[in-house]
């Protein structure tokens, strides 16, 4: 029990951490900019976020999977985080600069440092190693990474986004938690020789990556359109405080996310170990699991969609009241989703059942995309989000339940 409690322990405060850092950007960057400005800013980080999705292209939960089943060779662990990383640098470069291209296009010269600062987060994302610190058990230094960025860039923000003409500054700031929590990662791996010997490009395991990543790339690309990627498209169809509105109830789930996310982590390590050879254990696993994400999720349900009016109060210095009732729709959906990525990305990639997954994920982004683009109303963003994660649960629930039947058959 104690050896479960600690990484857990240290798991929750890693995520509190860097959940805090989007709440604190937008509680900084909201009172600084103005609710349109601040909207102009969401609509880069929330592209950043969803084009994420293309630079990992499933590599985190792969390689958390194949590092689980290394056993103990640290020549194999070394191979798939030198590996997975060389497979994410090269997608940012790509996606970075069709990205540059495009915005260039659209939006001119007068967005330049705004563009830049995304492709920079781009970069700093395709090399992080949280995903292999989680999987090593290395979860303190993982903490005490997370911890340092975060609260270095809650300082910078607070120092250098003052007034509505900052607004580089604060995507640039995000930028820099992002490159700097990679580099000080790769520095403390080599301090304590975590990574020592030669490191193997293989051309053959980035292709098994790429290959078994499609499926898992196609379902991430569908959760990320019902979260960054819905904020971003808003910024395309919809007016920019609409996108403030948006984005920032979309922060506000994910900080109650980010409360569950450590439970969930912790239980698919353990069910990726045992989900080919013990499929019993896997059952009991998920029990306590959902019995967990669900009396939590709604504990911080209820009290998100309570806070709403203050939240929106203190970010706006005034109530907002569109930016309330999306917080209080996003918040209700916290432990859905929770129970839907239980039942879906966890259990059936445990299961290598990817392309189910992506399945079900898919249809769920095509009613988002539905609802959202045809749909009117200013709160059809909360709706259709909801909607669609209900979906994931219910499909997901049954298609597990089949699973596990022929796993134990």
């Amino acid at each position: 029990m104690k050896s479960s409690l600690r990484p857990l322990a240290e798991l929750t405060l890693t995520h509190a951490a860097t959940f805090a850092f989007p709440l604190a950007f937008a509680v900084i960057c909201g009172r600084a900019l103005g609710l349109s400005e601040y909207g102009v800013v969401a609509f880069y980080t929330a592209l950043g976020g969803f084009l994420g999705v293309l630079v990992e292209c499933g590599s985190d939960w792969l390689g958390i999977r194949e590092v689980a089943q290394s056993g103990s060779d640290p020549r194999r662990r070394l191979d798939v985080l030198f590996n997975v990383t060389a497979l994410r640098a090269l997608l940012s470069a790509g996606v970075g600069a069709a990205m540059s291209l495009a915005l260039w296009l659209w939006k001119g010269s007068v967005d330049a440092l705004l563009i830049a600062g995304t492709w920079a987060y781009l970069v700093g994302f395709a090399f992080d190693v949280s995903w292999y610190l989680r999987a090593v058990d290395h979860t303190r230094l993982l903490l005490l990474i997370t911890l340092a960025m975060r609260t270095a860039g809650i300082v910078a923000l607070a120092l250098l986004v003052t007034t509505a003409q900052d607004a580089a500054w604060a995507l640039w700031v995000y930028a820099f938690v992002s490159l700097g929590t990679s580099a000080l990662s790769w520095a403390l791996l080599r301090r304590r020789r975590l990574i020592e010997g030669p490191l193997r490009l293989a051309r053959s395991r980035i292709a098994a990556l790429l290959r078994d990543g499609w499926s898992i790339l196609l379902s991430n690309l569908g959760g990320a359109l019902l979260g960054n990627g819905g904020v971003a498209l808003l910024g395309v169809v919809s007016d920019p405080a609409t996108v403030g509105a948006a984005s920032l109830a979309l922060r506000v789930k994910a900080a109650g996310q980010a409360v569950l996310m450590p439970i969930q982590q912790l239980s698919y390590v353990r069910v990726s170990r045992h989900a080919r050879s013990e499929p019993a254990r896997v059952r009991r696993e998920g029990r306590r699991t959902l019995a967990l994400l669900m009396a939590a999720g709604s504990v911080l349900a209820l009290a998100g969609a309570a806070a709403a009016s203050h939240i929106t109060e203190l970010v706006f210095h005034q109530p907002v009241p569109l930016a309330a009732a999306l917080i209080a729709l996003l918040c209700l959906s916290v432990p859905v989703h929770a129970a839907g990525n239980l039942f879906g990305i966890q259990s059936l990639v445990a299961f290598g059942r990817e392309r189910v997954f992506a399945a079900i994920v898919g249809l769920a982004a095509l009613l988002f995309l539905g609802l959202l683009l045809w749909v009117p109303g200013p709160l059809v963003f909360g709706w259709a989000l909801l909607a669609a994660e209900l979906l994931i649960l219910v499909l997901g629930a049954l298609t597990l339940r089949r699973v596990m039947r022929l796993a134990q058959a």
